[in-house]
């Protein structure tokens, strides 16, 4: 990323080296996907089997869209009974909030990108469905809010069709608040290898592949897109290894997980978010062993 012994400013400028390239095309699969969200968002929900038998394929499928509002949207029909826990843990793990973008726009990484997507989708879909199988399909059977979360609203505003210009001007936003994570977090931890032994430290946490997955799939659970493009950042960059990265990005949900505890039962909300966990642990120890430690 930098040579060492660059001093601060070196490092903000590396940075912004690093990074700017990206910014054109994050605002291009920004557009593009607010375009089909617009245009074809309803007919896309409508079309799929997510509350019946297909529901954990379904909810893999809508969690692999770069865009963490399909948690919030599965989470929603959730906890008003209409899909199953198997459903809802499949979209979880599927979830990649903004990681994927971060690393397309890198341009170098189509190939780990179609990896974690198929690892992913293959995780979700066997959990939903192991949960299921369990559990009988088990719906939501704890108490119904009347006032959806702030988020689940976001999201039907955001479903909804509306003008090209808007369409540009809420790309070119986000384009702007994703890239400043980036920026922010990769300067961070420039500045954190230039003055700190954290580089020795995270490789040599790469020796230690069950502490890795573990850490980083407890770290991804936090529901906030600052931590999937912290670990989209540090696989880039190989601070981390690919299945720590795995199990990091199955347990980053994006907002779902929010409205799951604000809008449902918060003790079936813990359960089912240490079922992601543990599959997320699961997931990222296996594609450690396939792949081979780093």
């Amino acid at each position: 990323m930098h040579e060492h012994g660059s001093g601060v400013w070196g490092v903000v400028l590396h940075t912004l080296y690093d990074t700017l390239p990206m910014v054109p095309l994050l605002f291009l699969m920004y557009a593009l996907l607010e375009y089909a969200y617009h245009k074809k968002g309803f007919d896309l929900l409508a079309r799929t089997r997510v509350s019946g038998a297909l529901g954990p394929i379904a909810g893999s499928l809508l969690g692999l869209l770069p865009q963490c509002g399909m948690s919030v949207f599965v989470t929603s029909l959730y906890v008003s009974g209409r899909v199953s826990r198997g459903t809802l843990v499949a979209t979880y793990l599927s979830t990649s909030d903004e990681a994927i973008p971060v690393l397309l726009a890198h341009g170098n990484q189509w190939e780990a990108v179609g990896l974690i997507l198929g690892i992913k989708f293959v995780a979700g879909t066997s959990a939903g469905y192991l949960l299921d199988l369990i559990g009988r399909r088990r719906l939501y059977a704890g108490p119904v809010v009347a006032k959806a979360s702030s988020h689940v609203v976001e999201v039907q505003i955001e479903l909804k069709e509306t003008t090209a210009s808007r369409v540009i001007v809420h790309s070119l936003r986000r384009t702007a608040r994703i890239f400043g994570w980036v920026f922010g977090i990769t300067l961070i931890l420039g500045l954190l290898l230039e003055y700190s032994e954290i580089g020795n430290s995270l490789q040599a946490l790469t020796a230690h592949p069950l502490l890795e997955v573990v850490i980083l799939a407890l770290f991804g659970l936090i529901p906030n897109c600052a931590a999937s493009i912290t670990i989209a950042e540090g696989f880039f960059h190989s601070w981390i290894s690919f299945g720590g990265a795995v199990a990091g990005l199955c347990a980053g949900a994006g907002y779902g997980p929010i409205v799951l505890v604000k809008d449902g039962d918060r003790k079936e909300a813990v359960r089912l978010l240490v079922i992601v966990l543990g599959f997320s642990i699961l997931t990222g120890l296996i594609s450690t062993a396939v792949r081979g430690i780093p």
